[in-house]
């Protein structure tokens, strides 16, 4: 076992990379944002390494969302504190999302609202202020940042016209497969999923 650091924005991860019998390389996120890296037991320690650096960002969103989630030996909080942690964890992250695609996007944009819309996923008023429904924090990471994509892109095109299709494509050309997940997993989005609680990625 050895112990490791990435850094991603503002944020130090500590994360730990043991060998285990497993023969794929797998990153782990559990509850209270601990995050473990296995690896075989004769795997390369530096492509682990490398393996946690490539998905930083993925990995970033993980420990942001379970970190609200108590360990094994906590009690667990009622469910309308655990949905007031991962809206303060939404209140943290979106702004962070959105501050780095307006700046690609060369757009300005007012206030950011965490909100639990019943019909939709985010919206942008005329005068650029941004609404973000908070279980978009329990989405894939990439999904999220469609959200964020979607809506800066109606700062330069309020409609959903080809033009404005186009600017979300050359932000993320497979934002297609993101509105397919949305519309096929959105509905479980709730904090009692079974995957709500920790995150796993394999390789």
């Amino acid at each position: 076992m050895s112990q490791h650091t990435l850094i991603v924005e503002e944020m130090t991860i500590p994360y730990e990379i043991i060998r285990s019998k497993r023969k794929t390389y797998g990153i782990h996120v559990a509850p209270g944002g601990k995050v473990t890296v296995r690896i075989p037991l004769r795997g390369s320690e530096k492509f682990a390494i490398s393996l946690a650096e490539s998905k930083k960002n993925w990995i970033a969103s993980c420990v942001i969302k379970l970190q609200a989630v108590p360990g094994p030996k906590e009690k667990t909080p009622s469910e309308k504190r655990l949905e007031a942690l991962y809206r303060k964890a939404a209140r943290e992250y979106f702004p962070k999302r959105v501050s780095h695609y307006a700046h690609i996007l060369g757009v300005t944009y007012g206030k950011i609202s965490i909100r639990d819309q019943k019909t939709r996923w985010g919206s942008c008023s005329s005068e650029g202020n941004l609404s973000f429904n908070w279980r978009l924090i329990l989405a894939p990471p990439d999904v999220l940042d469609y959200v964020v994509i979607h809506e800066l892109c109606h700062r330069k095109e309020m409609n959903h016209s080809p033009g404005f299709w186009s600017l979300v494509e050359s932000l993320m050309p497979d934002y297609k497969e993101k509105r397919k997940w949305l519309r096929e997993n959105g509905r479980k989005l709730t904090l009692d999923a079974p995957d709500a609680n920790s995150a796993s990625l394999q390789d």
